[in-house]
């Protein structure tokens, strides 16, 4: 979190880290069950099908990956910070929290894993760094050839060290810190990503865009003015 919080100050905006979320939330010990009980009936268990928050509990067995529906958790915590802090929202200032928790959201008929959800407050998952943008196609089609043949994919992803972003990859948090940016943006100035494909703000699919565009860490002209306005409180 440091190197996220110097990242963001080297670019003249006011940033304070607040530590821990929870900890900040300062949740009693109910509230804590209650806050862990609604996050329960935020797990995605049918990627193929949207969580059904009000609906009965599911029996089934959840997917295999730690997956939550993104909205639903961002309305939670959302309730909790309002509850706590509720002269946040007025302030003209902008949150973002940093996870490891996997966050998707629905559509075209699944979910998938997103790296940032802008609103109030915004998240960034590193998670999401690793799983939603697309390793190179090679991967995939010897992925099948691996699975069928009954081999470790820990040597397939060996063959592919450094051509996508890992769970405990160093890159991570440079990253991390551009991927701030997008919904900071858009809280500011309702612009969500940029068209420039050289600009960190570029809504990257791929993983190999990734490294090549939010890892070099570039704002186009355009992007960083309004970057600076931002500093500046215009």
């Amino acid at each position: 979190m440091e190197g996220v919080v110097d990242f963001l100050s080297d670019l003249g905006l006011s940033v304070e880290f607040r530590g821990d979320f929870f900890d900040f939330l300062s949740l009693g010990a109910g509230e804590m069950a209650e806050l862990e009980s609604l996050l329960r009936r935020a797990r995605v268990f049918d990627i193929e099908r949207p969580v059904d928050f009000h609906g009965a509990s599911a029996s089934s067995e959840p997917f295999e990956k730690e997956l939550y529906d993104a909205f639903w958790v961002q309305r939670i915590f959302s309730r909790f910070f309002l509850g706590k802090h509720p002269g946040e929202l007025a302030k003209n200032v902008f949150h973002a929290v940093i996870t490891g928790r996997l966050l998707g959201t629905y559509g075209s008929r699944r979910y998938h894993a997103r790296v940032i959800i802008s609103g109030f407050p915004s998240f960034i998952s590193t998670s999401g760094l690793v799983e939603g943008p697309a390793r190179p196609r090679e991967y995939y089609f010897l992925k099948a050839e691996f699975v069928r043949s009954g081999r470790d994919l820990a040597e397939l992803d060996e063959a592919f060290r450094g051509k996508f972003i890992d769970y405990g990859d160093e890159r991570i948090t440079k990253i991390a810190g551009m991927y701030v940016l997008q919904p900071l943006l858009y809280n500011f100035s309702g612009k969500e990503f940029c068209e420039n494909s050289k600009c960190t703000l570029f809504n990257s699919h791929w993983q190999k865009e990734v490294l090549d565009i939010q890892y070099p860490g570039s704002l186009c002209a355009e992007c960083g003015g309004e970057i600076e306005k931002i500093a500046k409180g215009q």
